[in-house]
Protein backbone atom coordinates (compact mmCIF):
# COMPACT_ATOMS: atom_id res chain seq x y z
CA UNK A 1 0.00 0.00 0.00
CA UNK A 2 1.53 3.25 -0.78
CA UNK A 3 1.39 6.39 1.66
CA UNK A 4 0.49 10.11 -0.24
CA UNK A 5 1.72 12.97 1.18
CA UNK A 6 0.58 16.45 0.31
CA UNK A 7 4.32 18.33 0.12
CA UNK A 8 2.48 21.90 -0.63
CA UNK A 9 2.77 21.94 -4.20
CA UNK A 10 0.12 21.19 -5.81
CA UNK A 11 0.74 17.66 -6.32
CA UNK A 12 0.41 13.98 -3.84
CA UNK A 13 3.51 12.86 -3.59
CA UNK A 14 3.76 9.13 -3.16
CA UNK A 15 6.32 8.49 -0.30
CA UNK A 16 6.31 4.84 -0.48
CA UNK A 17 6.24 2.30 -3.15
CA UNK A 18 3.31 1.23 -4.89
CA UNK A 19 3.32 -0.86 -8.06
CA UNK A 20 0.29 -0.03 -10.17
CA UNK A 21 0.93 -3.48 -11.68
CA UNK A 22 0.13 -5.69 -9.57
CA UNK A 23 -2.03 -3.41 -7.75
CA UNK A 24 -5.77 -2.78 -7.95
CA UNK A 25 -7.07 1.00 -7.06
CA UNK A 26 -9.73 1.75 -6.05
CA UNK A 27 -11.85 4.57 -4.56
CA UNK A 28 -13.89 4.47 -1.19
CA UNK A 29 -16.95 3.57 -2.74
CA UNK A 30 -14.93 0.30 -4.80
CA UNK A 31 -14.42 2.17 -8.15
CA UNK A 32 -11.44 1.67 -9.85
CA UNK A 33 -8.73 4.65 -9.85
CA UNK A 34 -7.36 5.80 -13.41
CA UNK A 35 -4.12 5.23 -13.72
CA UNK A 36 -2.72 6.63 -17.60
CA UNK A 37 1.26 5.90 -18.66
CA UNK A 38 2.36 5.14 -15.44
CA UNK A 39 0.51 8.23 -13.41
CA UNK A 40 -1.58 8.16 -10.85
CA UNK A 41 -4.11 10.85 -10.82
CA UNK A 42 -6.70 11.46 -7.56
CA UNK A 43 -8.89 13.69 -6.29
CA UNK A 44 -8.49 13.67 -2.44
CA UNK A 45 -11.95 15.03 -1.67
CA UNK A 46 -12.02 17.60 1.25
CA UNK A 47 -8.25 18.94 0.60
CA UNK A 48 -7.12 21.94 -1.51
CA UNK A 49 -3.24 21.60 -2.60
CA UNK A 50 -2.30 24.96 -1.85
CA UNK A 51 0.42 26.53 -3.98
CA UNK A 52 3.23 29.22 -3.39
CA UNK A 53 1.15 32.41 -4.83
CA UNK A 54 3.75 35.39 -3.50
CA UNK A 55 7.17 35.43 -1.44
CA UNK A 56 9.22 37.76 -0.39
CA UNK A 57 11.59 39.21 2.02
CA UNK A 58 12.52 43.02 3.61
CA UNK A 59 15.60 43.87 5.07
CA UNK A 60 17.02 46.60 7.72
CA UNK A 61 13.34 47.34 9.06
CA UNK A 62 14.16 49.57 11.71
CA UNK A 63 12.09 49.18 14.84
CA UNK A 64 8.71 50.50 15.31
CA UNK A 65 7.80 50.55 11.32
CA UNK A 66 5.15 48.75 9.80
CA UNK A 67 6.68 47.59 6.22
CA UNK A 68 5.07 45.66 3.63
CA UNK A 69 6.46 42.05 3.11
CA UNK A 70 4.23 41.04 0.47
CA UNK A 71 1.33 42.53 -1.57
CA UNK A 72 -0.49 40.24 -3.73
CA UNK A 73 -3.70 41.79 -6.11
CA UNK A 74 -6.23 39.03 -6.91
CA UNK A 75 -7.12 38.84 -10.27
CA UNK A 76 -9.82 36.55 -12.24
CA UNK A 77 -8.34 33.35 -13.10
CA UNK A 78 -5.46 33.18 -10.59
CA UNK A 79 -5.55 31.88 -6.41
CA UNK A 80 -8.76 32.31 -5.42
CA UNK A 81 -8.45 31.40 -1.65
CA UNK A 82 -5.84 32.02 0.79
CA UNK A 83 -4.72 28.99 2.86
CA UNK A 84 -1.80 30.03 4.50
CA UNK A 85 0.64 32.62 5.45
CA UNK A 86 3.95 31.76 6.81
CA UNK A 87 6.21 34.55 8.40
CA UNK A 88 9.32 34.49 9.83
CA UNK A 89 12.48 37.22 11.01
CA UNK A 90 15.42 38.49 13.13
CA UNK A 91 13.72 38.75 16.25
CA UNK A 92 10.14 38.87 17.66
CA UNK A 93 7.56 40.76 15.74
CA UNK A 94 4.19 41.30 15.10
CA UNK A 95 2.85 40.46 11.85
CA UNK A 96 -0.26 41.76 9.89
CA UNK A 97 -2.89 40.57 7.25
CA UNK A 98 -3.84 42.97 5.53
CA UNK A 99 -6.61 42.80 2.76
CA UNK A 100 -8.08 45.65 0.93
CA UNK A 101 -5.95 48.39 3.47
CA UNK A 102 -7.49 46.60 6.59
CA UNK A 103 -5.71 44.06 9.29
CA UNK A 104 -8.23 41.04 9.23
CA UNK A 105 -5.70 39.18 11.40
CA UNK A 106 -2.50 40.18 13.90
CA UNK A 107 -0.21 37.72 14.96
CA UNK A 108 3.45 37.97 17.28
CA UNK A 109 6.16 35.91 16.23
CA UNK A 110 7.63 34.13 19.89
CA UNK A 111 10.93 32.63 20.50
CA UNK A 112 10.92 30.21 17.18
CA UNK A 113 11.26 33.71 15.78
CA UNK A 114 8.01 31.72 13.10
CA UNK A 115 4.92 32.63 12.71
CA UNK A 116 1.64 31.31 10.86
CA UNK A 117 -1.68 32.77 10.01
CA UNK A 118 -3.78 29.23 8.91
CA UNK A 119 -6.54 29.72 7.22
CA UNK A 120 -7.05 26.26 5.99
CA UNK A 121 -10.30 25.67 7.98
CA UNK A 122 -11.75 29.09 7.08
CA UNK A 123 -9.78 29.87 3.80
CA UNK A 124 -9.98 34.13 2.64
CA UNK A 125 -12.29 33.61 -0.26
CA UNK A 126 -10.89 36.62 -2.37
CA UNK A 127 -12.72 39.07 -4.97
CA UNK A 128 -11.39 40.51 -8.38
CA UNK A 129 -9.62 43.12 -7.41
CA UNK A 130 -9.03 42.47 -3.69
CA UNK A 131 -5.78 43.24 -2.24
CA UNK A 132 -3.65 41.58 0.22
CA UNK A 133 -0.76 42.13 1.94
CA UNK A 134 1.71 41.03 4.76
CA UNK A 135 3.20 43.54 7.07
CA UNK A 136 5.45 43.71 9.93
CA UNK A 137 6.60 45.44 12.28
CA UNK A 138 9.54 44.91 15.19
CA UNK A 139 10.25 46.91 18.62
CA UNK A 140 14.04 45.89 18.72
CA UNK A 141 15.57 49.60 19.73
CA UNK A 142 18.08 50.81 17.32
CA UNK A 143 18.03 46.80 15.09
CA UNK A 144 17.79 46.52 11.87
CA UNK A 145 15.98 43.51 11.08
CA UNK A 146 15.07 41.11 8.22
CA UNK A 147 11.32 39.57 7.70
CA UNK A 148 10.73 37.35 5.52
CA UNK A 149 6.83 35.98 4.39
CA UNK A 150 5.23 33.38 1.70
CA UNK A 151 1.49 33.41 1.40
CA UNK A 152 0.08 29.94 0.11
CA UNK A 153 -3.28 29.72 -1.92
CA UNK A 154 -5.59 27.87 -3.89
CA UNK A 155 -8.07 28.22 -6.96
Amino acid sequence: MGVFTDNRTGEVEITSPISVATTVITNTVGDPVDVTGGALHVLVDGIAFSQVQASGTVTNVPDNTKTTIITKTYSVGAFENVAIVSCSGGDYAKFYLTLNGTDIDIRRSGPSRNVEFNLTGAPLALSSGDIIDVKVEHFVGLALLDFDATLYGYA
